[in-house]
């Protein structure tokens, strides 16, 4: 079995990431797996060095660089004896529609509700694929598999050094941390009212960057929890160090890829998670992690809750092998088989 998977991200979010953890995971278990992706951005910087990732895909989106896509992913697909293309983004869907030959099975994974569409367009593409796969278990599609995202346990994992002296964070200082792009949507005055509703002697890291940190600087300050809060900045190759630092994750609002990786990295690292009621979460977390209702005192409990049991850190760290690549490469070996 030979598989090409295709992401037309041109970033390390959304569903770039868990699309390359996927291919890992796939060569790990032996299979020999590979990565197309846009070129010509930072993502190639990141990964262009691997044998497996392959700038196929062009950074326009019109017809004629949709052919010469097409083209070129074809070719690829019949020098290399290609089985399964398997495509991540609805234009990555596309691509494969027309760039499979006769034999070759297509795959899609589902990565946010909002592409489940029910357009003639989209039914006449579904009916084409026969392996359908969906990242957040709540989606409703038929025939589909849940296939959450993979968690790279060589990264995280729950030893290893942490970053609070570089912040100046004592060691016995109880640590919230948040992660996303600092959106207007991503939830994070959520997050600064449940540390205004906790006690007082906690404190809260945010890791990212985004255009709306001055806003949620003014907030914090509004909410005079501005001294308790240490702002990271956006992290990737020592992400899994700046989990470490933390006690507990807050978790307040789903991204573009409604897989959730977050919550299951840092689970990885020992670090348990608090959520509000959000779907898909509690087949990652355990129904114990969801806060009663979506308000920042309901979170601010649960949280309170979490950081009195003992040995958690242990038991989320222990739960994450389940999201682990063996067990991811097994799940698609599966569906792949079954189809």
């Amino acid at each position: 079995m030979n598989v090409l998977h295709l992401a037309a991200g041109n970033r390390w979010t959304g569903a770039a990431a868990p699309a390359f953890a996927e291919v890992e995971a796939l060569r790990g278990a032996g299979v020999d797996a590979h990565y197309a992706y846009v070129g010509g951005y930072k993502l190639e910087q990141k990964i262009g060095h691997l044998d497996f990732a392959h700038a196929l895909i062009e950074k326009a989106q019109n017809p004629l660089s949709f052919h010469r896509t097409v083209r070129a992913i074809r070719r690829f697909v019949t020098e290399r004896g290609i089985t399964i293309v398997h495509a991540h983004l609805t234009y990555d869907h596309w691509l494969a529609r027309f760039a499979a030959p006769k034999g070759v099975r297509i795959a899609r994974t589902f990565h946010s509700r909002r592409v489940l569409r029910s357009d003639p367009f989209s039914r006449a593409l579904l009916a084409k694929t026969p392996i359908r796969c969906v990242i957040n278990d709540t989606f409703d599609l038929p025939g589909a598999r849940f296939t959450p995202p993979p968690v790279d346990h060589r990264q995280f994992h729950p030893e290893g050094e942490n970053v609070r002296a570089s912040y100046g964070i004592p060691p016995e200082a109880t640590l919230l941390v948040a992660i996303g792009k600092l959106t207007a949507d991503r939830g994070f005055e959520q997050i600064l009212r449940t540390l205004a509703a906790c006690d007082r002697n906690m404190r809260l890291m945010i890791i990212g960057h985004g255009p709306h940190r001055p806003a949620l600087e003014a907030l914090a300050s509004q909410l005079s929890v501005a001294p308790r809060v240490t702002w990271a900045g956006y992290h990737e190759d020592d992400l899994a160090e700046h989990y470490r630092a933390a006690d507990l994750l807050l978790f307040t609002e789903k991204g573009s890829d409604e897989g959730h990786r977050a919550i299951l990295e840092a689970m990885a690292c020992g670090v348990p998670a608090a959520s509000y009621p959000i779907d898909g979460v509690a087949a990652l977390t355990g129904a114990d992690h969801i806060a009663s209702a979506a308000t920042p005192e309901a979170l601010a409990a649960k949280a309170a809750e979490l950081l009195r049991k003992s040995d958690l850190r242990n038991s989320v760290s222990h739960r994450s092998l389940e999201f682990g690549y063996a067990r991811a490469a097994a799940r698609l070996l599966s569906v792949y088989a079954d189809a």
